[in-house]
């Protein structure tokens, strides 16, 4: 990528992300938290992995929601790395303002089938399942909104489907799902140790930074 066109996207995701801010300040509502995050995190990819993206051999591609799966690829000296950004908006509760990221889909982390008496019956992703050059990154918007400076959570694929897929099965194995819908929250307590751990490109393991 040249440095040019780095220095172009850096300036017009700022801008929009700002106009955002004052729009939302202004109306006091949250809107479109989905595209809000998916901003957010590419601004932080974009400050995180700046030296490696100005060079001739990288890039970086934004699919948005138009993909299902990821939002951002990285392709750091053709590397490539996924992103998948998650956004909420909806506290803990009134009075906690930690984040929750509410209808999450355990179809991502976990397998589900349905027997023949409507329970569910839930099984865990084997490592032949992992991708592993996908990251889930829980984008913090509550923080965003509050003081401009949102906080991540990045987890591996791996991570992220050991993590949740367990937490699924926990409460719902052998249970009869009381919607269509396999959805569930993701608490802060998930995710708080993944802060703002961002994998290095050049390990060969798929190991996250500090």
């Amino acid at each position: 990528m040249k440095n040019k066109d780095f220095k172009k996207w850096e300036k017009l995701i700022k801008k929009v992300l700002d106009d955002c801010w004052e729009f939302r300040s202004l109306c006091g509502k949250p809107f479109d938290r989905g595209f809000i995050g998916e901003l957010l995190v590419l601004k932080r990819l974009l400050a995180k992995y700046e030296t490696q993206l100005c060079s001739a051999q990288s890039e970086f591609v934004y699919a948005g929601s138009s993909n299902k799966g990821w939002d951002i690829e990285l392709r750091l000296n053709r590397k490539s790395m996924l992103f998948d950004a998650k956004a909420t908006t909806t506290p803990a509760s009134k009075l906690d303002r930690r984040p929750k990221w509410v209808r999450q889909k355990a179809g991502n982390f976990c397998k589900i089938k349905i027997d023949k008496e409507g329970k569910q019956r839930i099984s865990l992703f084997s490592k032949n399942d992992f991708n592993l050059n996908l990251f889930y990154v829980f984008v913090d918007v509550i923080a965003w909104l509050e003081n401009r400076h949102a906080n991540y959570y990045i987890l591996s694929d791996k991570e992220a489907k050991s993590i949740f897929g367990k937490k699924y099965k926990k409460y719902h194995d052998g249970k009869i799902r009381g919607n269509d819908t396999a959805d569930f929250h993701i608490e802060y307590n998930d995710v708080k140790k993944f802060k703002d751990k961002y994998p290095d490109p050049n390990k060969k393991s798929s190991k996250n930074l500090a």
